[in-house]
């Protein structure tokens, strides 16, 4: 017979965390309720589950690296021009699309909430356990740079498959120079009918010669983009940012 004594030791051995929280407690529980020992069970590996979802949900929101604060939740439709909520929510209810590998191409001016959409799309796709990361298009052609100074571009690139989702913010702030254009395509051809990615730009595709600065690259990266894509166009008269900020300026003098 093993000693209940060593149960908090064993169970800390097996990396049991919410078995060892809550045995005592939930022990108690089926005493006063008469429950059965697979009752009592069953209890604890419900906890158990739970609590390692939460705990892989924050991994998750740590590794994707998603702007604080723009989700789904403080979303105001009302505030977009051109763009109606189900064309957006269906990439938060609907996943299927990541398993065809498409793409999210969101196109309008600065301020006009494409980060917004593009990172609530992302933190409703972590919450349901899918793997996302995010990241502006400078700081992540910077990155494949070194990668490729260092000849790992390749490895490099598979790292990024880890991720059913890249979203890449500002494409259009990309440097034009032939070392970060050419890294770009790379990246673009790479998870093409692999991998999904969302983009945002405050350029039309019209003018993504001045991000490829080669006009068969840009044709060839455009191809590859909307091949299987939808693109949503946000047509603001007035800065999202600035609205909001307008305000918050009339709620503090109020």
């Amino acid at each position: 017979m093993h000693n209940i004594e060593s149960l908090p030791l064993l169970l800390k051995e097996l990396r049991l965390r919410a078995f060892l929280q809550n045995w005592e407690s939930e022990q108690q529980i089926a005493l006063d309720d008469q429950l059965i020992p697979g009752q009592y069970l069953a209890k604890l590996c419900s906890l158990e589950l739970a609590e390692r979802y939460e705990r892989r949900i924050k991994n998750m929101l740590r590794e994707a690296c998603l702007p604080k604060g723009k989700s789904f939740e403080s979303l105001n439709f009302n505030e977009f021009k051109g763009i109606k909520k189900p064309q957006v929510s269906k990439f938060q209810s609907d996943t299927a699309w990541l398993n065809r590998a498409e793409n999210l191409l969101l196109f309008g001016p600065s301020g006009a909430g494409k980060t917004h959409i593009a990172s609530a799309i992302g933190y409703a796709l972590v919450e349901k356990g899918i793997r996302v990361r995010f990241t502006s298009a400078t700081e992540l052609v910077q990155e494949l740079q070194r990668a490729k100074e260092q000849l790992e571009l390749f490895d490099a690139l598979n790292k990024l498959d880890r991720y059913a989702v890249l979203i890449v913010d500002d494409i259009g702030y990309v440097q034009k120079n032939e070392q970060e254009t050419q890294v770009l395509f790379e990246l673009i051809a790479h998870r093409y009918e692999a991998r999904s990615m969302i983009i945002t730009s405050n350029q039309p595709f019209s003018d993504w010669d001045r991000i490829f600065g080669d006009n068969m690259m840009t044709v060839a990266a455009i191809d590859r983009l909307v091949h299987h894509a939808t693109v949503l166009d946000f047509k603001r008269e007035e800065s999202f940012r600035r609205k909001q900020a307008l305000k918050r300026k009339a709620t503090q003098k109020a």
